[in-house]
C-alpha cells in the first residue's frame, strides 16, 4: 500500500501506532503608491535575447575559495501542536514563508472522521475551522498547497453511504470553505491524495477512483473558477493511482503513484504539458515499489521517494535530470526491518528533505520518524527528534509530510503515540535551513563569495558589453545570476539562463534583477520601471509608461512570486501583484538617494537603503541599525536581507560589509584594490 492517505490508511495508521536611522526622517512617511494596473510595459516581456552566458567562468578576488556547502541544515525540533477530540494526524503541509504554514488531516470525532487544518504562524500551531460535507459522513485531508497567505487549496475525500467521493477545500485568507468539483463518472469512489498550485489560477488535484474493484489513476485541474476532470493515461487495467503531484507552472505537472504490474507495484511517473498527461518511463526495483511525493525545484531536477515493495521495505529515491528517471543511492536508518519514505521537499538541486518512518527489530522496537537531506552529490541520514517513549514497542512517531522555504527552513508534520497517551496526537517538527553567508558583485562581473556561499563563477574576465549592475541567488544558495545594463544574463551554478534583453535596444539601461521563489525564472527591471519577465516569472505591471520623479534603482521579489516592488531613488514604492505598498520616502527629503530594497521573509515589509547606509524600514521590517550616521570610504550600493528576516547586510561599493541584527560579518573586500567597483549583494 503506497501513500495513500484515505480514511482507511488513517485509520489503520491510527490503530497500528519601523524604526529609522537617525538623521534620515521618519519611518513610515511618504507618498501612496500608484493605484490600480499601470499602462503596459515601457518595453516588451519575455522577448528573449543574447545574453547568454559566456563559457569563461573567471574568479575576480582575492577573497575565500569555494564553499563545501550552501544551505547548513540546524537539527530538528518538535513544534507543539493542538489536538482535536480523538486520534488526531497531519498528514501533509505546505509553508509560504518561515511564519506560514498549513498542515492538513482528520481527527475522529465519536463515529466518524472530521476534517483537520492547523496553521502556524512562525511560533505557534493553531486549529483553524475547517468545513465537512455532513455530520453523518466521514471526512479526511491529505495534501495542501498554498500559494499565497491568501490562496490555499486542500484535498482529500469522504466516506459514508455507497459512494466516497473526493472533498476540495480552499482558503481565502480568512477562512475555509468546500469547493464544488466533478464526480468520475461511474465511479463508485474517488479521493484525492495530493494537490499543487502554481498559482491562484491553476492547481492539479490527483488521487485514484474506483469502478468495481479497480482503481485508476484520476487528475482535476483547476482554472481559477472551476475544476474538471482530465483524462489520465495508466500503464495498468488492473490498478493505477497517484499519490501526489508537483506543478512548477500550467505547462508542467509531474504525478507520481503506483500501478500494478506483473503481480508485484511498480513506480508510476506522469507529466502534464498543458493539455494532456502522459506516463513517463520510470525504474522499479525488483520486488516492486510505489512512489509518495515529488517535488521539482527545476525542469533539470526533481527528486520523488517511496519504498520498495517487499517484505523488509526499503526507502526508494528516484531523481529526474531533465531527461530520465535513476534510482538514486538512499541509506536506510540503522538496524530497519521496514523504513518508508512519505514526502520530499526540495528547495534547489542542491538542497532536499525527505521524511517517512522506520521500525526497528530490536527488543525493544517502535515506529520512529526518519529523515534524510540531499546535498547536491549525496542523500544522508538526518534523523528527527522523536516523543518521549515510555512503553517500548507501543509508542510510536511518523512522519508524512515535509515543506521547505529556501534559506529559512522545513516544517515536517506527521502523529505519534507518545507517552501514556491512550490517542493518537499531532506531530510537528521544525528545521532551519539557513544559507550561512553572502555574495557581492563589481561592475566587471567579479564576484565575491563569504562565509557558506558558494563561489560558482563571474565574468571577471569576460570582456563585456554593459556592465554589470545586479545579482540574484538561486532558493538553495547553489548558484546565481549576474545581470549587465543591457539586460544580458550570465549564469553560474545551478542557475539556469531563461532569456535576456541582451539583443534589444532598451528605453533605459536595465538596473536590477530579482528571481522568482523557486529558481525557475527572474525579472529584470530598467531604470524608467520597465519589467522584463523571464521562465516563470510573471509580468504584473510596471512604470515603463509613467513619468517618475526620479529613476527606479532596484525591485524585490515577493516570497510567493507572485508579486514585486520597485523603488525609485527617491524612495518611492511601486507595488504590483500581490505585493503590498507599506511605506515610502516618496514625500521625503533625504540626505542621500535610495539605492536599493530587500523585502522581509513574509512578504509583509520591506526595507529600503540610501547611498549613506541610513535604513528606512517598513510594515513588518524591523530596523536593527544603519551607517546612515558614520562617515563611510564610499556609498552604500545595495542590501541583503537575512533568512530570518532579524537582520540584514549592507554593502559599499569598495566591497565594505555592515551587518545588523542577526547578520553575521563574514568578511569584505573593504581592504582590497578592486578593478571594478561592487554594484550587488545577495545572500
Amino acid at each position: 500500500m503506497g501513500r495513500r492517505i484515505g480514511l482507511g490508511l488513517v485509520a489503520a495508521v491510527l490503530l497500528m501506532m519601523g524604526v529609522l536611522s537617525a538623521g534620515i526622517g521618519t519611518s513610515g512617511a511618504g507618498a501612496s503608491p500608484v493605484a490600480g494596473t499601470p499602462s503596459p510595459l515601457g518595453h516588451p516581456s519575455g522577448n528573449p535575447g543574447t545574453g547568454s552566458p559566456s563559457t569563461t567562468h573567471l574568479r575576480h578576488d582575492a577573497g575565500s575559495g569555494p564553499s563545501s556547502h550552501t544551505v547548513v541544515p540546524g537539527p530538528w525540533s518538535i513544534a507543539a501542536t493542538p489536538n482535536v477530540s480523538e486520534e488526531n494526524v497531519l498528514s501533509y503541509d505546505s509553508c509560504v514563508s518561515s511564519d506560514f504554514c498549513v498542515a492538513v488531516g482528520s481527527n475522529q470525532a465519536g463515529t466518524y472522521y472530521r476534517t483537520l487544518i492547523e496553521m502556524w504562524n512562525g511560533s505557534t500551531w493553531s486549529v483553524v475551522t475547517s468545513p465537512n460535507t455532513s455530520a453523518t459522513e466521514g471526512n479526511f485531508l491529505s495534501g495542501v498547497s498554498c500559494v499565497t497567505t491568501s490562496f490555499c487549496v486542500a484535498s482529500g475525500g469522504t466516506q459514508g453511504g455507497a459512494v466516497t467521493d473526493h472533498l476540495i477545500e480552499e482558503w481565502n485568507g480568512a477562512s475555509w470553505s468546500i469547493v464544488s468539483s466533478p464526480n468520475v463518472p461511474s465511479s463508485t469512489e474517488t479521493d484525492l491524495y495530493g494537490v499543487s498550485c502554481a498559482s491562484p489560477t491553476f492547481c492539479e488535484a490527483v488521487g485514484e477512483y474506483r469502478t468495481n474493484t479497480v482503481s485508476q489513476s484520476v487528475a482535476l485541474g483547476w482554472n481559477g473558477s472551476t475544476w474538471s476532470i482530465q483524462t489520465t493515461p495508466d500503464p495498468s487495467s488492473t490498478d493505477s493511482y497517484f499519490n501526489n503531484v508537483t506543478c512548477r507552472s500550467a505547462t508542467w505537472c509531474i504525478g507520481v503513484g503506483a500501478a500494478q504490474s506483473g503481480g508485484h507495484s511498480a513506480t508510476l511517473v506522469s507529466e502534464w504539458n498543458g493539455s494532456t498527461w502522459s506516463v513517463v518511463p520510470s525504474p522499479t526495483p525488483s520486488a516492486g515499489a510505489y512512489l509518495d511525493d515529488v517535488s521539482c525545484p527545476s525542469a533539470t531536477f526533481c527528486a520523488a521517494v517511496g519504498y520498495t515493495d517487499d517484505s523488509v521495505s526499503a526507502p526508494l529515491i528516484e531523481q529526474w535530470n531533465g531527461t530520465v528517471w535513476t534510482i538514486a543511492a538512499s541509506p536506510a536508518a540503522a538496524g530497519s526491518v521496514d523504513d518508508q519514505l512519505w514526502s520530499v521537499s526540495c528547495v534547489g538541486p542542491t538542497y532536499c528533505s525527505t521524511v517517512g518512518y522506520n521500525y526497528t527489530n530490536a527488543s525493544e522496537g517502535y515506529y520512529v520518524t526518519e529523515a534524510l537531506v540531499w546535498n547536491g552529490s549525496t542523500w544522508t541520514q538526518q534523523p528527527p527528534v522523536n516523543p518521549a517513549v515510555d512503553t517500548p514497542g507501543e509508542n510510536y512517531a511518523e512522519l508524512y509530510g515535509v515543506s521547505c522555504v529556501g534559506g529559512q527552513q522545513c516544517v515536517a508534520v506527521g502523529d505519534a503515540l507518545p507517552g501514556n497517551a491512550s490517542n493518537n496526537t499531532t506531530l510537528a517538527e521544525t528545521q532551519s535551513i539557513v544559507r550561512p553567508g553572502y555574495r557581492f558583485v563589481a561592475g566587471d562581473g567579479g564576484v565575491f563569495s563569504f562565509g557558506g556561499a558558494s563561489f560558482n563563477g563571474s565574468a571577471g574576465g569576460t570582456p563585456l558589453n554593459q556592465p554589470i549592475v545586479g545579482m540574484a541567488a538561486t532558493p538553495d544558495g547553489g548558484g546565481y545570476w549576474l545581470v549587465a545594463a543591457d539586460g544580458g544574463i550570465f549564469s553560474y551554478g545551478d542557475a539556469v539562463f531563461y532569456g535576456s534583453t541582451g539583443s534589444l535596444t532598451l528605453n533605459q539601461p536595465i538596473v536590477g534583477m530579482a528571481s522568482t521563489p523557486d529558481g525557475g525564472g527572474y525579472w529584470l527591471v530598467a531604470s524608467d520601471g520597465g519589467i522584463f519577465a523571464f521562465g516563470d516569472a510573471t509580468f504584473y505591471g510596471s512604470t515603463g509608461s509613467l513619468t517618475l520623479n526620479q529613476p527606479v534603482v532596484g525591485m524585490a521579489a515577493t516570497p510567493s512570486g507572485h508579486g514585486y516592488w520597485l523603488v525609485a531613488s527617491d524612495g518611492g514604492i511601486f507595488a504590483y501583484g500581490d505585493a503590498t505598498f507599506h511605506g515610502s520616502t516618496g514625500s521625503i527629503t533625504l540626505n542621500q538617494p535610495v539605492v536599493g530594497m530587500a523585502s522581509t521573509p513574509s512578504g509583509n515589509g520591506y526595507w529600503l537603503v540610501a547611498s549613506d547606509g541610513g535604513i528606512f524600514a517598513y510594515g513588518d521590517a524591523t530596523f536593527h541599525g544603519s551607517a546612515g550616521s558614520l562617515i563611510l570610504n564610499k556609498p552604500v550600493v545595495g542590501l541583503a536581507a537575512t533568512p530570518s528576516g532579524q537582520g540584514y547586510w549592507l554593502v559599499a561599493s569598495d566591497g565594505g560589509v555592515f551587518a545588523y541584527g542577526d547578520a553575521v560579518f563574514y568578511g569584505s573586500t573593504g581592504s582590497l584594490t578592486l578593478n571594478s567597483p561592487i554594484v550587488g549583494v545577495s545572500a
